[in-house]
């Protein structure tokens, strides 16, 4: 499909830091802006799989890296051949709460990203266990807008953390930074930043 090696994680992890405001975006929606904005890294939560490949292309044409959301993806499977699939559509990372899949990911040159969604406190102990399990090369927490009142709260984890989620204000992503994340992914475009990085 495409000939595409994606950054060693550590360098995906340098291009978010150096830019912490990731585009979290629909296919199809908000395209554009995110491509003229500041953002380093492009969040594809949702779409058609048919349609990623020249997506991928265009967003890696504008100088961006691409994560995809195998999870929400449609057409696409939570399993080894659909993480195969997007490596050869050319994907910097995916992202998925399946941390079963890190290891495929990590397997096919890719940023593995192992999303949490945390509803309850008694699932901090959890999540500890599955990252533990996973290894992934991130971890997104879910409701990002809580990160920094729960972050007392997480185990320590080895890997760099995303906030994600009703990160809507200026002030939600300073306190996110300011608590410890690596960056934050949000649907926000006023939080991209004008112009090309």
């Amino acid at each position: 499909m495409v000939t595409y090696v994606p950054p060693e994680p550590e360098a995906f992890i340098a291009r978010v830091a150096s830019a912490p405001r990731c585009a979290a975006i629909t296919a199809g929606t908000y395209v554009d802006a995110a491509l003229s904005s500041r953002t380093h890294v492009v969040f594809l939560l949702r779409g058609n799989g048919l349609s990623l490949v020249p997506l991928v292309r265009r967003i890696h044409d504008a100088g961006k890296l691409v994560a995809v959301h195998i999870d929400l993806v449609g057409g696409l499977r939570q399993d080894r051949a659909g993480v195969a699939w997007l490596a050869a559509a050319g994907v910097d990372a995916v992202i998925s709460s399946h941390g079963q899949l890190m290891g495929a990911i990590r397997s096919d040159g890719m940023t593995a990203i192992h999303r949490l969604l945390l509803v309850r406190r008694s699932q901090l102990d959890s999540a500890a266990q599955a990252i533990g399990r996973s290894a992934p090369s991130i971890v997104e927490i879910l409701p990002g807008v809580l990160f920094p009142s729960i972050v007392d709260r997480l185990p320590p984890f080895t890997v760099p953390i995303l906030a994600g989620g009703f990160i809507r204000t200026e002030l939600d992503v300073q306190a996110a930074l300011q608590a410890g994340a690596l960056g934050v992914t949000t649907s926000a475009r006023a939080l991209w930043g004008d112009g090309v990085a």
